[in-house]
């Protein structure tokens, strides 16, 4: 491996690295006509002292990053998305949604990309698959985001359906999954290849601790609420981060299942534990997600703001509606205190 796949250690628990970042804050409070982009730079140069190594130039990370963010960081994030079965009239919104809130970090929590052609589900005979395709779209849109919301970091969480590329290869060749690219020292057809970024890019692939999707890796924030694919699913929406939240005794913010929820409890050890299910941004009709029928799976993104050194998340779920006349169904999401409204299918 090279220098992009490094162990990240938090030093946000030291004195010094609090008393800076609070030194930072409270010059950004004090001189509130700083233009947005210099604020930014600050903000931007409090994360870097936070966290040993500077975690955010990073092209991929291998487990659970240990990540610091300052008071003042907004955070979006992005649950399922699978590109190119995407709900092209959400993503519209959400494009707008991120031109407003100008977020600082954007976290997509796993199968963004659907990666249908490697799938190994039976596909019907007329749907034409192109991985390449997938990759190409992806890309775009991800592409898109940055631009549209101005954010300084993309942390890229590898689902399940990532993963498919690393299986393919696995099975039924695994000779062709050891094949090392020789600049890189890293095997040739991981996903972050695939998808053409290149260190120094403001995004971070998360995989697992094996360089794996889907299940081991994932974000820390402040120490207190990790963020993951997932991997225990439960019917109830709720019921699968707060499963996930018993056995990490953390608080959880997950994607993978495609439900839509929160939960909060206190415990003895952990205080108060909080556990979210951030949906999905898929078109149920695409042919590419036909494998599943009676689906219980709703729509939404959150917004995160850090204030004394917590996490706070507001849920934005994403509703459908009828107009009455032409019945036509349109998509509403409440942000704030604005309202975002698709076009009609």
């Amino acid at each position: 491996m090279t220098s992009s796949k490094v162990t990240v250690s938090s030093v946000s628990g030291t004195p010094d690295a609090s008393r800076r970042i609070r030194r930072i804050v409270d010059k950004l409070a004090r001189h509130k006509k700083l233009n947005i982009e210099a604020s930014r730079q600050a903000l931007r140069d409090a994360i870097k002292h936070a966290n040993d190594m500077h975690a955010l130039g990073f092209l991929h990370y291998a487990g659970v990053l240990d990540l610091h963010l300052p008071d003042g960081t907004t955070v979006a994030i992005i649950p399922d998305w699978h590109i190119p079965a995407h709900d092209r009239q959400v993503t519209f919104m959400v494009k707008q949604w991120l031109s407003d809130l100008r977020p600082d970090i954007i976290i997509l929590i796993g199968d963004a990309a659907d990666m249908f052609g490697l799938s190994r589900w039976p596909k019907p005979p007329r749907v034409v698959a192109n991985t390449q395709s997938e990759l190409d779209e992806t890309r775009r849109i991800i592409d898109d985001i940055i631009e549209c919301s101005g954010c300084m970091h993309v942390f890229y969480i590898l689902g399940n359906h990532e993963d498919r590329g690393r299986r393919t290869q696995i099975d039924p060749n695994s000779n062709v999954a050891s094949l090392i690219d020789p600049s890189t020292q890293e095997p040739i057809l991981n996903f972050h290849f695939l998808m053409g970024y290149k260190p120094g890019d403001p995004i971070t692939f998360i995989y697992g601790a094996f360089e794996d999707g889907g299940f081991g890796g994932g974000i820390l924030i402040n120490g207190e609420i990790k963020f993951i694919h997932g991997n225990k699913v439960r019917p109830k929406p709720g019921a699968s981060p707060y499963a996930e939240a018993d056995a990490a005794g953390k608080s959880i913010g997950q994607g993978h299942t495609h439900r839509y929820a929160k939960r909060a409890r206190r415990n003895t050890k952990s205080g108060l534990i909080r556990s979210y299910e951030f949906g999905f941004l898929g078109d149920e009709r695409h042919p590419y997600l036909g494998y599943a029928f009676n689906t219980n799976w709703h729509q939404g993104v959150a917004t995160g703001r850090v204030h004394g050194d917590l996490l706070h998340i507001e849920m934005h779920p994403v509703k459908k509606i009828k107009d009455k006349l032409t019945g036509q169904i349109s998509s509403l999401m409440l942000a704030g205190s604005k309202l975002y409204q698709s076009s009609g299918y």
